[in-house]
């Protein structure tokens, strides 16, 4: 079983680290053009909305990585001011 570990651990380091496209669109709406985005969604479906005393970069960060990259390697979502 050892040396089975050691494969696997092998094979993960000979691949390269897994690199994606982010794409964020904002939609904004004009009475709030400098408000932070509260609310995500990707085009699977997933919603995300920020926390109380969350960053928004803390918040686009935890969507991020909740995220699959599609086929093309392109991960998208999509963001809007709630407040």
């Amino acid at each position: 079983m050892q040396k089975l570990e050691t494969r696997v651990i092998a094979m993960e380091q000979a691949q390269p680290a897994q690199k994606y496209t982010l794409v964020l669109r904002r939609f904004v709406d004009p009475r709030h053009l400098g408000g932070e985005i509260d609310y995500l969604c990707d085009d699977a479906g997933s919603e995300w909305t920020r926390q109380p005393g969350e960053t928004e970069a803390d918040f686009t960060g935890r969507a991020r990585a909740d995220t699959f990259a599609n086929a093309w390697g392109i991960k998208c979502l999509s963001g809007q001011t709630l407040r």
